[in-house]
Parts: C-alpha cells; structure tokens; sequence
C-alpha cells in the first residue's frame, strides 16, 4: 500500500470522521472506501448513459411501442383456472 499526503476542509475531516467511526473503522479506511466507491461510480457512468438514450430511443421507436403494448397486454390477462395441487396429482 502506498502513502499519499491530501487535505481536506476542516467540515470534511469532521464528517468523515464522525461517519468512519459510527461504522467502526477508521478514517482512512472510510476515505479509501470513498474513493473505491467513486472510482466505480465514474467508471459505470458510461454504461449508464449509454442504458439510458438506449431506453429514450426505445420509449421512441412506435414499433418497438407497438410491441411493448401488445405484451403488456397479454400478460394482463387472467390465467386459465387450475385443478387445486395439480402438480401432486399421479401421472397415468
């Protein structure tokens, strides 16, 4: 592991302080595990951006509406009546 010198504003130090030890680690774990966090956050971001204008362009597209709706329909319908445990009944 290696050593880096930072500052950071007096309210930051405090809050970061007072978080690390209300989750029982130390401030320099609770920094680390900040900083992995945002490392992750700004790595999926494009991905995200992506899933998002894939979604607006689909929400656009009348054919893919069009067939969106009709699946929405059909899962709307009621299922056929069942036999009660049919699933425990002796195969013939």
């Amino acid at each position: 592991m290696m050593a880096i010198s930072l500052k950071l504003p007096g309210e930051l130090v405090k809050e970061s302080t007072r978080l690390a030890d209300r989750l029982g680690i130390t401030r320099a774990e609770f920094i680390r595990q900040a900083v992995r966090h945002e490392l992750l956050r700004l790595q999926r971001q494009p991905e995200q951006l992506a899933m998002a204008s894939s979604l607006r362009a689909m929400a656009q597209d009348p054919t893919y509406r069009k067939e969106s709706e009709a699946l929405d329909s059909e899962l709307a319908e009621a299922l056929p009546e069942e036999a009660e445990a049919w699933w425990t009944a002796p195969s013939h």
